[in-house]
């Protein structure tokens, strides 16, 4: 006979049973439909992720608004309330009727209304020069640093194309000199047999397969076009309106949720906020660590363009993990045209590199900054690049941050009840 101790099964308890049960239904089927419910879960993303670009963009550009607010516009000193103010002429004035008190009251009150409506406007205008510096602010950064990588950029690539002719003449009279030195590969090639139609229709699905590619990348540039503007407009109106939507999103969870639901909730977003700010630092860091040390190597080895390579190396940094290989790709691919052999070697040292960043660098740069081990680190990066793309690679990583501190902070405190 089995005796259940300490549990009564009254309407409370029946509801969380109720709950776990269904709670474990929906695991079950989602489990058991696992890859259809991860295309619903991509979609669903992809329809929101402008809005969530957006908020990233709204984060990043209230630093510089909160900056141009504080330095240039500081606030004065807010007058008195007219309404309250009372002349002692009329304190010692009792002749006065109650006429002449309500029209005072009339002036001052259409007085007051003006004053906090020039008030609210000049605050308004302060806000809206403040979101239009800030967005200045970051373009002229990005095209300052494009203007110093670009033009070495441009030259690389005009001395490669006047070179070419030169380079495909030596390829021609190297393959010439290896077919005498080797006359198997000049018999090879004369015994070759070419079916021309099988070439043809080769070619042909090799056109189709070109074309389908070519669209579907215009289809996503111009979707993601799009949504970058829905991004920064979405993030303007976030900033433009930032304290009334702070306002009415605390008086709905107040007023939809338990106090103690309610603090709980905002404690989640405190901390949501200061896991990004913490994350852009540290992708910062990361960044300039591996853009210095790409210049300090490829100085060491000498192999050129060293300084375009590291500035565009850190660049491609910001994308987690896999922004060494974007960054290398493009330096190979301009030195190979100057020395083959230095490309090889380069090649090599952004692979050795890659490697000492994904493991070592990014990890631990970027997962102390967010309070975050190297394993979850890695597992945020995943998860987020399979569902998002680099949207997600930036986006998880403070989000797993966020959980995983809530997480910490749940079972330490069990572990207080406890004990």
């Amino acid at each position: 006979m089995y005796h259940i101790k300490n549990m009564k099964l009254d309407k409370e308890n029946t509801k969380q049973i109720i709950k776990i049960v269904v709670i474990a239904i929906v695991l079950l089927v989602a489990l058991l439909n696992i890859e259809p419910v991860w295309n619903v879960c991509k979609t669903f993303l992809s329809i929101l992720s402008p809005f969530i670009c957006g908020l990233a963009i709204a984060f990043i550009l209230n630093i510089f608004m909160r900056f141009y607010e504080e330095k240039l516009f500081k606030t004065k000193k807010k007058r008195k309330n007219n309404s309250k103010e009372i002349t002692q002429s009329e304190k010692n004035n009792q002749s006065n009727n109650i006429m002449t008190k309500a029209s005072n009251n009339v002036i001052n009150k259409t007085n007051l209304e003006k004053e906090n409506k020039q008030n609210k406007d000049n605050k308004n205008g302060k806000r809206v020069v403040s979101i239009a510096l800030s967005i200045i602010t970051i373009v002229a950064v990005v095209t300052i640093i494009m203007l110093l990588i670009i033009p070495q950029f441009v030259e690389i690539i005009k001395n490669l194309i006047i070179n070419m002719p030169t380079y495909l003449e030596s390829l021609k009279d190297w393959a010439i000199d290896l077919t005498q030195r080797v006359p198997e590969i000049n018999n090879f090639i004369q015994n070759i047999q070419i079916d021309t139609e099988a070439l043809k229709n080769g070619l042909m699905n090799i056109s189709k397969g070109v074309l389908d590619v070519t669209i579907n990348q215009v289809s996503g540039l111009v979707s993601g076009i799009v949504n970058f503007f829905i991004a920064i407009v979405f993030a303007v109106y976030i900033l433009a309106n930032k304290e009334g939507l702070k306002v009415q999103a605390k008086e709905f969870i107040y007023a939809r949720i338990p106090e103690e639901r309610a603090d709980y909730i905002l404690k989640v977003s405190r901390l949501a906020r200061d896991s990004f700010r913490s994350f852009l630092t540290g992708q910062a860091k990361e960044a300039v660590i591996l853009g210095v040390l790409c210049t300090l190597g490829m100085l060491i080895l000498g192999i050129p363009y060293a300084g375009p390579v590291g500035a565009l190396t850190a660049l491609t940094a910001f994308i987690p993990i896999v922004g060494a290989f974007i960054g290398g790709f493009v330096g190979a691919v301009l030195i190979v045209a100057i020395d083959p052999i230095k490309a090889l070697i380069f090649i090599i040292f952004i692979i050795v590199l890659q490697q000492i960043e994904g493991n070592l660098i990014y990890p631990h740069v970027v997962g102390n900054s967010v309070g975050l081990p190297s394993i979850w680190v890695f597992v945020a990066v995943i998860i987020g690049g399979n569902l998002m793309g680099i949207l997600g690679m930036f986006l998880f990583i403070p989000l797993t941050s966020i959980l995983y501190t809530l997480f910490k902070e749940y079972i330490k405190a069990k572990g207080d009840n406890r004990s």
